[in-house]
C-alpha cells in the first residue's frame, strides 16, 4: 500500500507503534490465552493518521469486497492509514482469506485472531492495537463506496475537530473513544454504547447520505448480529437472547420502547414480543455491564442529535461542496417509533422531508 500525503505523518496525537502483522489476543477469557504473537513488519514504525477497525465472523460473501472498498477509501482521503480487522472465530475459509490479505500488505493490515463471538470486544481488540488519530470502525458485510466516503474523510480530518462524524462510515478523534471508556465486551448495542457519549461530550456532525450500498441494519436491530448467533435450535436462540439483552444495555432501552418499535405488529406477535422483551430487560439488570447514563436512551439521543445537526447545516464547516446531499436513511419502525417520542423528528420530517430516506428492515 502506498502512503500519500507523506506531511501528514508528523500529524500531533497520533502514538508511534510497531505494525504488525498476525496476533493472538492473550486477553484472558480466550482460548488462545497466553499464546500472544505477533510479527514485526519490516521496515521503521509508521505513524498513521487513520485506522478502520473492523469485528468480522464468518462474513464470507463481501469479506474481500468490503476490505477493498475501504483500502480505496483510505487511498481518495489522501492520509497514512492502516486497516485492522479482528477476526473471531471464523471458519478456515475466512481465515485463509484474511491471512492472504493481510499478507498482501504486512505494513498496511493488521488481523487479530480470537475466539469469541462479541462484537463488542472484537471492536475494543481492534482500537487498542490501532495507531491511528482517527478511528474509523465498518463492518465486513457492507461494501462501501469510496468516491463518497473518502473525500467525506479527507475534508473531516482536515477539520482537526473532536466531534464525531455520524455518516455511513463513522470518524471518532481517538481521545473521544479513550475519554469515554471505549468498547465494552456487549455482544449488541456496541456502537451506539460509544456513540451517544461521545457526541454528548464532544458534539457530532452529521452527514449521512443514504447511499444504498453502504448502509447496515438500523442502530436497534438484532439482524446485524445473527450470523454471531448460530445456526440453529436453542444455542442460537439463547444466543439471540443475550443479544437482545446486551443491546438493551447498550442503547437503554425501555421494554416501553422495544414495543413501540413493534407497533406495528399483529397483536399476537406483540404479546410474545413482550414476555421476551421483558426478559431481555430482567436479564440486563443483572448483567455485570450498565448502561453509561441512568435515564437516557441512547438510541434516541444518537438520532436527535443526527437530525439536529442535519437541519442546522453543520456539514458545510467541512468545505465539501462537492458532496451529495444530506439523506438519512430510516427504517418504517424507525420512523413510527420517532414519530411517538421525539417532537425534533416530526418537526424536521413536517418541514424537510427531503432529508429522510425509506429503508428496507
Amino acid at each position: 500500500m502506498t502512503v500519500p500525503d507523506a506531511e501528514r505523518e508528523g500529524g500531533a496525537g497520533v502514538p508511534r507503534r510497531e505494525s504488525v502483522g498476525e496476533v493472538r489476543s492473550g486477553v484472558p477469557g480466550d482460548k488462545g490465552e497466553g499464546s500472544i504473537r505477533a510479527r514485526a513488519a519490516p521496515g521503521p514504525p509508521m505513524r498513521r493518521a487513520v485506522s478502520f477497525c473492523a469485528t468480522n465472523y464468518e462474513t464470507k460473501e463481501t469479506l474481500g469486497a468490503s476490505l477493498a472498498s475501504i483500502e480505496r477509501i483510505g487511498e481518495l482521503a489522501g492520509v497514512p492509514f492502516e486497516i485492522v480487522v479482528a477476526d473471531g472465530p471464523s471458519g478456515a475459509e475466512v481465515r485463509s482469506e484474511l491471512l492472504a490479505w493481510k499478507e498482501a500488505d504486512p505494513m498496511g493490515h493488521q488481523l487479530i485472531l480470537h475466539e469469541r463471538r462479541n462484537r463488542g470486544y472484537g471492536r475494543r481488540l481492534a482500537f487498542e492495537q490501532s495507531s491511528g488519530e482517527y478511528i474509523v470502525p465498518f463492518d465486513t458485510s457492507i461494501v462501501y463506496t469510496p468516491e463518497i466516503y473518502g473525500p467525506l474523510l479527507r475534508a473531516y480530518v482536515a477539520l482537526r475537530t473532536k466531534r464525531m462524524l455520524f455518516s455511513e462510515v463513522c470518524v471518532f478523534e481517538r481521545s473521544t473513544i479513550e475519554a469515554v471508556g471505549g468498547w465494552r465486551d456487549l455482544i449488541g448495542g456496541e456502537d451506539v454504547d460509544v456513540q451517544a457519549p461521545v457526541a454528548r461530550r464532544f458534539g457530532m456532525i452529521a452527514y449521512p447520505t443514504g447511499d444504498p450500498g453502504s448502509q447496515s441494519a438500523s442502530l436497534r436491530a438484532l439482524e446485524r448480529q445473527s450470523r454471531y448467533a448460530g445456526r440453529r435450535g436453542l444455542p442460537r436462540l439463547w444466543r439471540l437472547f443475550l443479544t437482545q439483552r446486551d443491546q438493551i444495555v447498550g442503547a437503554n432501552y425501555r421494554v416501553r420502547d422495544l414495543l413501540d418499535f413493534n407497533r406495528t405488529k399483529p397483536p399476537l406477535v406483540r404479546v410474545a414480543a413482550r414476555a421476551w422483551f421483558t426478559a431481555a430487560k430482567t436479564a440486563a439488570g443483572l448483567r455485570g455491564l450498565k448502561p453509561r447514563e441512568n435515564g437516557s436512551n441512547n438510541y434516541l439521543y444518537v438520532r436527535e442529535e443526527t437530525i439536529r445537526s442535519m437541519r442546522d447545516g453543520d456539514r458545510l464547516e467541512l468545505g465539501w461542496s462537492e458532496g451529495p446531499p444530506v439523506r438519512l436513511a430510516l427504517t418504517q419502525d424507525e420512523r413510527s417509533y420517532l414519530s411517538l417520542h421525539s417532537t425534533l423528528y416530526r418537526t424536521v420530517a413536517e418541514e424537510h422531508p427531503e432529508l429522510f430516506l425509506d429503508k428496507a428492515g
